[in-house]
């Protein structure tokens, strides 16, 4: 203290107040030492020097790293410590040319007239009611680091030359504490730090052994969710590119029935969805606050699910009782990290099995393996070829792009939506060139005990993908009950493919059962040939009818009712005695009678490659 004391001569006290600087400063070194907060030591200080002054009032101010000069703490007789009303002012704004005059000069100023004073910022007097105010610098190494003002609460108050003097020297001693208190609390903060993210360090490697382990162990989607929900204590949702909920889980004490997600009212905001869609693997989480323009009532802490470099979701925190934080925030964005490796592997895995499951078809379809392996291989993926089934080929434009690309979307498209219409699993599939083809199980309880009950399903069906999957056709093979039935089907259907595309069928959906005879002319190749009988066989009645005729119209009907005149009266509309008639005319025109068996044969043939050739 004597290097202060010698340092500034002149403004030596002498005698009893420089004793009682000794003993202020006594007392603020004790609380240096002890006090665990700046703003009590600053307080202490100001305290100090009213007391040394006899004034009831101070304010202490502090030099921040931006030059600016804060508010830190005050100190008042009547009302005590009144640091929370200081903290909120600042000195040395515009306006203030007071405090701007003892940071510059780095010396006291006394004013002792504040009413008509005009360096005072004059609203901020006002406000306290000061009438004679003496602002006192804190000099540390020849820079200003804070400034202590003093006053009388409402009163004058005759500052002498010694009080200013003792005022300078005070405030030169208090800033030696001070510039120390600022570097502790500084190092204690930075510490606190230091602390703060060693235990957000030990809480992530805990939250990582944590999820990796249940992973590990076996755990799905679902599970990581609910092991993210017990971690943060707070709802958890995952959510597709649509916000579609795949799993949420919430704790039991908020008995919540119903996913915390985002509602299609704050979806629709314009700023959220800016805000989320600027979501990225650099950027993975945002907060966002409640608001009545999103009718959001507690904060959403959304994450970005980032899949092989493309977005693939969201994970959503929200915000329940204790308020999201930083340490909610990493929680989040680990575990979105583990959640994306997790949609990844369960990804690769099922496109593992689709491709098991599309050898297996493969292979049964083409006859590559032994009876008895492969019925072996299709139990794992649920088909019985002991049981039922049936064959469907599908066939599709091959579009534009990447032909194989295209043909596994589609594949994918219609196993899914094929599976969604039937009830059951995704059936095995491959893709061929212009075509799917699917083994369908045949069974009572799904609705589907036939191929003809296959029909209204695969027309729904292909109307539904469109317009991504254009489907130019539908056949459906026989009943197969054997390994062995498989291939000859296989080869069936794409043989009535084949025929279809020559003739540029457009029908839709057709099944094998309803071409009848039909099928053993396809198998023998000889297409072109029946079609040539066909035509020739009703030719002369055609002839003979013209545009409106009655003729092949009865004798179609006819051969619908199985030969039965009654009953093809009744379709037609008209007596028995006119049908009767007509197929007299027919036997004249033809020179055979229409209901002879063996005439009753060919002309269903006819009739049957007729149409099948104008589909």
């Amino acid at each position: 203290m004597s290097s202060v004391l010698d340092e500034h001569p002149s403004s030596s006290p002498h005698g009893p107040r420089e004793r009682e600087i000794i003993a202020a400063f006594g007392e603020i070194t004790t609380e240096a030492i002890t006090a665990s907060r700046l703003d009590d030591l600053l307080a202490l200080v100001g305290k100090k020097l009213c007391d040394l002054l006899g004034v009831s009032r101070c304010s202490v101010y502090l030099r921040q790293d931006d030059g600016r000069f804060r508010g830190g703490a005050g100190w008042c007789g009547d009302a005590g410590n009144i640091s929370a009303a200081v903290q909120a002012q600042e000195a040395g704004i515009p306006g203030d040319a007071f405090s701007l005059e003892v940071i510059h000069s780095a010396a006291p100023v006394l004013i002792t007239d504040v009413p008509n004073d005009p360096r005072p910022h004059r609203r901020t007097m006002q406000h306290w009611g000061v009438r004679a105010m003496l602002g006192v610098p804190l000099v540390f190494d020849d820079a200003v680091i804070g400034l202590i003002f003093v006053d009388n609460v409402a009163r004058r108050h005759d500052y002498t030359d010694d009080d200013v003097a003792l005022a300078e020297l005070f405030g030169r001693l208090a800033a030696l504490f001070i510039q120390q208190a600022v570097l502790n609390a500084r190092l204690a903060a930075k510490a606190g730090e230091v602390e703060r993210q060693k235990r957000t360090l030990e809480y992530l490697a805990d939250v990582h052994a944590s999820l990796t382990g249940a992973v590990l162990e076996g755990a799905d989607i679902r599970a990581v969710v609910g092991l993210l929900c017990e971690l943060a204590g707070k709802p958890v949702a995952l959510l597709d590119e649509d916000h579609a909920v795949l799993a949420w889980s919430a704790p039991p004490s908020l008995r919540m029935t119903r996913p915390p997600v985002l509602g299609e009212r704050a979806r629709a905001s314009t700023a959220l969805r800016h805000e989320i869609s600027a979501l990225s693997a650099t950027q993975p989480s945002t907060i966002v606050e409640p608001s009545t323009v999103t009718g959001l009532r507690r904060r959403h802490l959304v994450c970005r699910l980032i899949v092989e470099g493309r977005p693939s979701g969201y994970l959503t925190v929200v915000e329940a009782g204790r308020p999201l934080s930083d340490l909610d925030a990493k929680l989040a964005e680990h575990g979105a990290t583990v959640l994306a490796l997790q949609v990844l592997s369960e990804r690769r895995q099922i496109e593992a099995e689709g491709q098991a499951r599309d050898d297996f078809l493969s292979d049964l379809l083409h006859n590559h393996r032994e009876t008895a392996q492969l019925a072996r291989r299709g139990v794992p993926f649920g088909v019985d070829l002991s049981q039922p089934h049936a064959l469907v080929r599908i066939a599709i434009d091959r579009g534009h792009g990447h032909v194989h690309a295209h043909a596994s979307a589609a594949r994918g498209r219609i196993v899914t939506g094929l599976a969604a219409r039937l009830g059951t699993d995704e059936p095995p599939a491959t893709s061929l060139p212009g075509a799917v083809v699917v083994l369908v199980r045949l069974n009572a309880s799904s609705g589907v005990s036939s191929p003809e009950q296959l029909r209204g399903h695969l027309e729904a069906l292909a109307e539904a993908l469109q317009p991504g999957v254009r489907v130019r056709g539908a056949v459906v093979s026989a009943v197969c009950r054997e390994p062995e039935d498989f291939p000859r089907a296989h080869r069936e259907l794409r043989e009535v493919e084949e025929l279809s595309r020559s003739f540029g069928w457009s029908r839709g959906v057709l099944t094998l059962d309803e071409l009848g005879l039909f099928r053993v002319v396809v198998s023998s190749g000889r297409v072109k040939e029946a079609v040539r009988f066909a035509d020739e066989f009703v030719a002369p009645v055609r002839e003979h009818d013209g545009a409106d005729g009655p003729l092949l119209p009865t004798w179609r009907t006819f051969l619908g009712a199985e030969g039965r005149v009654q009953r093809a009266a009744h379709d037609l509309g008209v007596h028995e005695n006119t049908v009767r008639y007509r197929l007299g005319r027919i036997r004249e025109i033809t020179g055979r009678d229409p209901t002879v068996l063996d005439n009753l044969l060919m002309a269903r043939m006819a009739f049957q490659v007729l149409d099948l050739a104008q589909w």
